[in-house]
Protein backbone atom coordinates (compact mmCIF):
# COMPACT_ATOMS: atom_id res chain seq x y z
CA UNK A 1 0.00 0.00 0.00
CA UNK A 2 3.09 2.20 1.04
CA UNK A 3 4.62 1.69 -2.47
CA UNK A 4 1.18 2.28 -3.90
CA UNK A 5 0.74 5.74 -2.07
CA UNK A 6 4.72 6.36 -3.19
CA UNK A 7 3.91 5.81 -6.38
CA UNK A 8 0.98 7.97 -7.08
CA UNK A 9 2.50 11.05 -5.41
CA UNK A 10 5.46 10.61 -7.75
CA UNK A 11 3.47 10.81 -10.68
CA UNK A 12 1.50 13.48 -9.21
CA UNK A 13 4.76 15.45 -8.90
CA UNK A 14 5.53 14.50 -12.24
CA UNK A 15 1.84 15.92 -13.52
CA UNK A 16 2.58 18.98 -12.28
CA UNK A 17 6.13 19.34 -13.07
CA UNK A 18 4.95 18.84 -16.48
CA UNK A 19 3.39 22.18 -16.90
CA UNK A 20 7.25 23.98 -16.15
CA UNK A 21 8.64 21.67 -18.79
CA UNK A 22 6.41 23.02 -21.73
CA UNK A 23 5.19 18.87 -21.70
CA UNK A 24 9.23 17.59 -21.67
CA UNK A 25 8.59 14.41 -19.54
CA UNK A 26 12.24 13.67 -19.26
CA UNK A 27 12.87 16.98 -17.60
CA UNK A 28 9.78 16.77 -15.98
CA UNK A 29 11.29 13.83 -13.92
CA UNK A 30 14.39 15.06 -13.30
CA UNK A 31 12.60 18.18 -11.79
CA UNK A 32 10.39 16.20 -9.52
CA UNK A 33 13.46 14.53 -8.13
CA UNK A 34 15.37 17.99 -7.58
CA UNK A 35 17.76 17.36 -10.10
CA UNK A 36 16.42 20.44 -12.74
CA UNK A 37 15.93 23.54 -11.78
CA UNK A 38 15.16 26.22 -13.56
CA UNK A 39 14.70 29.02 -10.62
CA UNK A 40 17.68 31.93 -9.17
CA UNK A 41 15.48 33.10 -5.98
CA UNK A 42 17.53 36.39 -5.90
CA UNK A 43 17.28 37.45 -1.74
CA UNK A 44 17.83 40.52 -0.60
CA UNK A 45 17.61 43.01 1.92
CA UNK A 46 17.97 46.67 1.93
CA UNK A 47 18.49 50.02 4.08
CA UNK A 48 17.70 53.30 3.42
CA UNK A 49 18.90 55.29 5.70
CA UNK A 50 18.03 58.83 5.11
CA UNK A 51 14.23 57.81 5.51
CA UNK A 52 14.72 55.66 7.92
CA UNK A 53 13.51 52.87 6.15
CA UNK A 54 14.36 49.17 5.65
CA UNK A 55 12.76 46.27 3.47
CA UNK A 56 13.47 42.94 1.95
CA UNK A 57 12.61 41.35 -1.51
CA UNK A 58 12.48 38.11 -3.15
CA UNK A 59 12.78 37.49 -7.12
CA UNK A 60 12.26 34.06 -8.82
CA UNK A 61 13.94 33.85 -12.31
CA UNK A 62 12.87 31.80 -14.36
CA UNK A 63 16.60 31.69 -16.10
CA UNK A 64 15.65 28.43 -18.58
CA UNK A 65 12.74 30.63 -19.81
CA UNK A 66 13.42 33.87 -19.70
CA UNK A 67 10.17 35.45 -17.07
CA UNK A 68 10.15 36.60 -13.52
CA UNK A 69 8.11 33.73 -12.16
CA UNK A 70 7.36 35.63 -8.62
CA UNK A 71 7.95 38.58 -6.50
CA UNK A 72 7.57 39.67 -3.05
CA UNK A 73 8.77 42.50 -1.16
CA UNK A 74 8.54 44.11 2.48
CA UNK A 75 9.11 47.66 3.63
CA UNK A 76 9.68 48.53 7.05
CA UNK A 77 9.25 51.58 8.83
CA UNK A 78 12.55 51.61 10.94
CA UNK A 79 15.65 50.51 10.12
CA UNK A 80 16.75 47.93 13.05
CA UNK A 81 14.96 45.25 11.06
CA UNK A 82 18.16 45.34 8.32
CA UNK A 83 20.38 43.81 10.37
CA UNK A 84 18.15 40.92 11.50
CA UNK A 85 17.26 39.86 8.48
CA UNK A 86 19.69 36.74 7.10
CA UNK A 87 19.80 36.23 3.05
CA UNK A 88 22.11 33.58 3.20
CA UNK A 89 18.46 31.59 4.83
CA UNK A 90 17.32 28.98 2.60
CA UNK A 91 14.51 30.82 0.49
CA UNK A 92 11.65 28.52 1.93
CA UNK A 93 12.62 29.65 5.47
CA UNK A 94 12.95 33.49 4.40
CA UNK A 95 9.33 33.17 2.64
CA UNK A 96 7.74 32.40 5.25
CA UNK A 97 9.45 35.34 7.35
CA UNK A 98 8.20 37.27 4.85
CA UNK A 99 4.90 36.34 5.07
CA UNK A 100 5.14 36.88 9.21
CA UNK A 101 6.42 39.60 9.29
CA UNK A 102 3.68 41.46 7.31
CA UNK A 103 1.56 41.08 9.99
CA UNK A 104 3.43 43.56 11.93
CA UNK A 105 2.81 47.00 12.77
CA UNK A 106 5.98 48.60 11.76
CA UNK A 107 4.61 47.68 8.22
CA UNK A 108 4.38 49.82 4.90
CA UNK A 109 2.39 48.77 2.07
CA UNK A 110 5.13 47.38 -0.90
CA UNK A 111 2.76 46.60 -3.36
CA UNK A 112 3.27 49.47 -5.92
CA UNK A 113 7.50 48.47 -4.63
CA UNK A 114 6.64 45.24 -5.43
CA UNK A 115 5.75 46.16 -9.33
CA UNK A 116 8.59 48.52 -9.79
CA UNK A 117 11.11 46.29 -8.62
CA UNK A 118 9.37 43.60 -10.95
CA UNK A 119 9.23 46.50 -14.26
CA UNK A 120 12.93 47.41 -13.36
CA UNK A 121 14.96 44.38 -13.59
CA UNK A 122 12.86 44.21 -16.98
CA UNK A 123 13.97 47.47 -17.80
CA UNK A 124 17.27 46.76 -16.69
CA UNK A 125 17.40 43.38 -18.20
CA UNK A 126 19.43 41.47 -15.38
CA UNK A 127 18.74 38.58 -16.60
CA UNK A 128 22.41 37.80 -18.13
CA UNK A 129 23.63 38.43 -14.33
CA UNK A 130 21.23 36.56 -12.76
CA UNK A 131 22.23 33.41 -15.50
CA UNK A 132 25.60 33.81 -14.86
CA UNK A 133 25.60 34.30 -11.09
CA UNK A 134 27.15 37.45 -11.33
CA UNK A 135 26.73 38.68 -7.73
CA UNK A 136 28.89 41.92 -8.05
CA UNK A 137 27.42 43.65 -10.89
CA UNK A 138 23.58 42.32 -9.76
CA UNK A 139 24.10 44.27 -6.27
CA UNK A 140 25.65 47.09 -7.78
CA UNK A 141 22.47 47.17 -10.44
CA UNK A 142 19.81 46.08 -7.75
CA UNK A 143 21.17 49.04 -5.47
CA UNK A 144 20.85 51.47 -8.00
CA UNK A 145 17.41 50.66 -8.72
CA UNK A 146 16.08 51.09 -4.94
CA UNK A 147 18.21 53.91 -4.30
CA UNK A 148 15.65 55.62 -7.39
CA UNK A 149 12.15 54.02 -5.79
CA UNK A 150 12.76 55.66 -2.62
CA UNK A 151 14.39 58.86 -4.62
CA UNK A 152 17.96 59.34 -2.69
CA UNK A 153 21.27 58.97 -3.43
CA UNK A 154 22.16 55.86 -2.12
CA UNK A 155 20.87 53.39 0.09
CA UNK A 156 22.97 50.07 1.55
CA UNK A 157 21.34 46.63 -0.41
CA UNK A 158 22.75 42.56 -0.08
CA UNK A 159 21.73 39.89 -1.81
CA UNK A 160 22.11 36.50 -2.48
CA UNK A 161 21.06 33.53 -4.98
CA UNK A 162 19.88 30.24 -4.48
CA UNK A 163 18.85 27.90 -6.99
CA UNK A 164 15.56 26.08 -6.97
CA UNK A 165 12.78 24.60 -9.24
CA UNK A 166 9.21 25.76 -10.21
CA UNK A 167 7.78 22.69 -9.16
CA UNK A 168 9.29 23.45 -5.41
CA UNK A 169 8.05 26.68 -5.91
CA UNK A 170 4.03 25.66 -6.73
CA UNK A 171 4.38 23.14 -3.69
CA UNK A 172 5.16 26.18 -1.15
CA UNK A 173 2.02 27.81 -2.95
CA UNK A 174 3.72 30.19 -4.46
CA UNK A 175 1.70 31.53 -7.73
CA UNK A 176 4.13 31.29 -10.50
CA UNK A 177 3.30 34.00 -13.47
CA UNK A 178 4.55 32.11 -16.99
CA UNK A 179 4.19 33.63 -19.94
CA UNK A 180 1.37 32.72 -21.82
CA UNK A 181 -0.59 31.44 -19.13
CA UNK A 182 -4.24 30.89 -19.79
CA UNK A 183 -6.79 31.33 -17.24
CA UNK A 184 -7.61 28.48 -14.97
CA UNK A 185 -10.52 26.86 -17.42
CA UNK A 186 -8.83 27.52 -20.79
CA UNK A 187 -5.99 26.12 -20.04
CA UNK A 188 -7.99 22.41 -18.24
CA UNK A 189 -9.17 22.84 -21.59
CA UNK A 190 -5.78 21.99 -23.67
CA UNK A 191 -3.61 20.97 -21.00
CA UNK A 192 -3.98 17.13 -22.47
CA UNK A 193 -4.23 18.30 -26.20
CA UNK A 194 -1.40 16.58 -28.15
CA UNK A 195 -2.08 19.29 -31.37
CA UNK A 196 -1.06 22.16 -28.27
CA UNK A 197 1.60 20.49 -27.07
CA UNK A 198 3.41 19.87 -30.48
CA UNK A 199 3.34 23.26 -32.18
CA UNK A 200 4.05 24.69 -28.43
CA UNK A 201 7.49 22.30 -28.35
CA UNK A 202 8.75 23.56 -31.76
CA UNK A 203 8.75 27.22 -30.49
CA UNK A 204 11.66 28.61 -28.17
CA UNK A 205 9.09 30.85 -26.44
CA UNK A 206 5.71 31.12 -26.05
CA UNK A 207 3.94 34.67 -24.61
CA UNK A 208 0.70 35.47 -23.94
CA UNK A 209 -1.38 37.38 -26.91
CA UNK A 210 -4.37 38.73 -27.79
CA UNK A 211 -6.06 39.53 -31.06
CA UNK A 212 -7.24 42.51 -32.12
CA UNK A 213 -11.14 42.41 -33.07
CA UNK A 214 -12.02 44.26 -36.15
CA UNK A 215 -15.55 43.68 -37.32
CA UNK A 216 -15.64 45.06 -40.83
CA UNK A 217 -11.92 44.74 -41.86
CA UNK A 218 -11.66 41.73 -39.95
CA UNK A 219 -11.20 38.16 -41.38
CA UNK A 220 -13.31 35.42 -39.67
CA UNK A 221 -11.14 33.12 -37.04
CA UNK A 222 -12.87 30.27 -39.07
CA UNK A 223 -11.38 31.59 -42.23
CA UNK A 224 -8.03 31.91 -41.15
CA UNK A 225 -5.29 29.91 -42.44
CA UNK A 226 -1.33 29.36 -41.84
CA UNK A 227 0.56 32.27 -43.30
CA UNK A 228 -2.25 35.40 -42.77
CA UNK A 229 -0.58 38.03 -41.06
CA UNK A 230 -2.49 39.59 -38.42
CA UNK A 231 -2.18 42.06 -35.64
CA UNK A 232 -0.88 41.06 -32.21
CA UNK A 233 -1.52 42.59 -28.80
CA UNK A 234 1.41 41.12 -26.68
CA UNK A 235 -0.28 40.82 -22.88
CA UNK A 236 2.33 39.38 -20.79
CA UNK A 237 4.33 41.27 -18.67
CA UNK A 238 7.17 38.70 -19.39
CA UNK A 239 10.95 39.77 -20.70
CA UNK A 240 10.83 38.06 -24.08
CA UNK A 241 7.37 40.01 -24.65
CA UNK A 242 9.13 43.48 -22.93
CA UNK A 243 11.71 42.72 -25.54
CA UNK A 244 9.92 42.62 -28.42
CA UNK A 245 7.88 45.37 -27.70
CA UNK A 246 10.98 47.59 -27.22
CA UNK A 247 12.64 46.44 -30.50
CA UNK A 248 9.82 47.10 -32.38
CA UNK A 249 8.76 50.90 -30.46
CA UNK A 250 5.21 49.21 -30.18
CA UNK A 251 4.24 52.12 -27.23
CA UNK A 252 2.06 54.82 -27.96
CA UNK A 253 2.93 58.83 -26.95
CA UNK A 254 1.35 57.56 -23.38
CA UNK A 255 3.49 54.55 -22.67
CA UNK A 256 0.48 52.09 -23.82
CA UNK A 257 1.53 48.61 -25.71
CA UNK A 258 0.43 48.51 -29.18
CA UNK A 259 -0.47 45.81 -31.64
CA UNK A 260 2.44 43.96 -33.64
CA UNK A 261 2.77 42.10 -36.75
CA UNK A 262 2.29 38.22 -36.22
CA UNK A 263 2.08 35.43 -39.06
CA UNK A 264 -0.21 32.65 -38.36
CA UNK A 265 1.65 29.14 -37.72
CA UNK A 266 -1.49 27.19 -36.38
CA UNK A 267 -5.41 27.49 -35.48
CA UNK A 268 -6.78 24.29 -33.09
CA UNK A 269 -10.50 24.43 -32.82
CA UNK A 270 -10.49 23.03 -29.24
CA UNK A 271 -13.42 19.96 -28.62
CA UNK A 272 -15.19 22.34 -25.41
CA UNK A 273 -15.60 25.64 -27.66
CA UNK A 274 -13.10 28.23 -28.89
CA UNK A 275 -10.06 28.49 -31.14
CA UNK A 276 -6.30 28.23 -30.23
CA UNK A 277 -4.32 30.39 -32.83
CA UNK A 278 -0.89 31.23 -32.55
CA UNK A 279 1.17 33.30 -34.08
CA UNK A 280 4.68 33.82 -35.03
CA UNK A 281 6.36 37.37 -33.32
CA UNK A 282 10.09 37.52 -33.72
CA UNK A 283 11.80 34.46 -34.22
CA UNK A 284 11.35 31.64 -32.17
CA UNK A 285 8.67 32.88 -30.54
CA UNK A 286 4.82 31.96 -30.37
CA UNK A 287 2.24 34.24 -29.02
CA UNK A 288 -0.92 32.52 -27.78
CA UNK A 289 -4.34 33.47 -28.67
CA UNK A 290 -7.30 31.85 -27.55
CA UNK A 291 -10.75 33.06 -28.87
CA UNK A 292 -13.83 31.90 -27.59
CA UNK A 293 -16.10 32.95 -30.51
CA UNK A 294 -15.84 33.09 -34.36
CA UNK A 295 -15.03 36.74 -34.36
CA UNK A 296 -13.48 39.09 -36.97
CA UNK A 297 -9.58 39.61 -36.55
CA UNK A 298 -7.92 42.55 -37.33
CA UNK A 299 -4.72 41.68 -40.47
CA UNK A 300 -1.93 43.19 -40.66
CA UNK A 301 -2.43 45.14 -44.17
CA UNK A 302 0.09 48.10 -45.23
CA UNK A 303 -1.82 51.20 -45.92
CA UNK A 304 -1.12 51.04 -49.32
CA UNK A 305 -3.72 47.58 -49.22
CA UNK A 306 -6.17 48.85 -46.99
CA UNK A 307 -6.36 51.87 -49.73
CA UNK A 308 -6.19 49.73 -52.37
CA UNK A 309 -9.05 47.54 -50.93
CA UNK A 310 -12.32 48.99 -51.74
CA UNK A 311 -15.21 48.67 -49.00
CA UNK A 312 -18.10 46.38 -49.81
CA UNK A 313 -20.08 50.54 -49.95
CA UNK A 314 -17.24 51.49 -51.62
CA UNK A 315 -18.26 48.89 -54.57
CA UNK A 316 -21.88 49.39 -54.52
CA UNK A 317 -20.85 53.26 -55.17
CA UNK A 318 -18.86 52.05 -58.38
CA UNK A 319 -21.53 50.02 -59.43
CA UNK A 320 -24.46 52.49 -58.98
CA UNK A 321 -22.09 55.05 -60.98
CA UNK A 322 -21.44 52.41 -63.69
CA UNK A 323 -25.72 51.96 -64.14
CA UNK A 324 -26.70 55.95 -63.58
CA UNK A 325 -23.72 56.35 -66.81
CA UNK A 326 -24.90 53.72 -68.47
CA UNK A 327 -28.50 54.79 -68.38
CA UNK A 328 -27.56 58.64 -69.53
CA UNK A 329 -25.77 57.13 -72.09
CA UNK A 330 -28.66 54.89 -73.40
CA UNK A 331 -30.72 58.19 -72.84
CA UNK A 332 -28.61 59.72 -74.79
CA UNK A 333 -29.04 57.41 -77.89
CA UNK A 334 -32.58 57.59 -77.59
CA UNK A 335 -32.88 61.19 -77.92
CA UNK A 336 -30.31 61.09 -80.89
CA UNK A 337 -32.14 58.56 -82.52
CA UNK A 338 -35.93 60.60 -82.11
CA UNK A 339 -33.99 64.06 -83.40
Amino acid sequence: MEQYDSLNEKTRMVDIAMKYTRGDIVKAKEMSGGQYLDVIVVKGKFLVEKKGLSGMFMAYFNYIHEYIAHSASIIFSKTAPFEKMRVFDGWTSLNKDLMAFRQGTDVIDSQNFTYYLTDSFVGYDVFPDVQEKNLADLTKTITEIIAKSFNVESVKCQIELESTSSLAMDLAGLKIDMPGSAPKEIAEIVQEDDRIVKVESEAKYVIEGRGIVAPVRGKNVSDLIAGDKIKVLLSGSDLVSEKILKMLNAFDQEGGRLPVPGRLKAKIPLEKGGTMLYAVVAKGVLAKIFEEENVKILLDQSIEDVQSEPSGFENKIIYIMAIVVGLIILCGIILFQLL
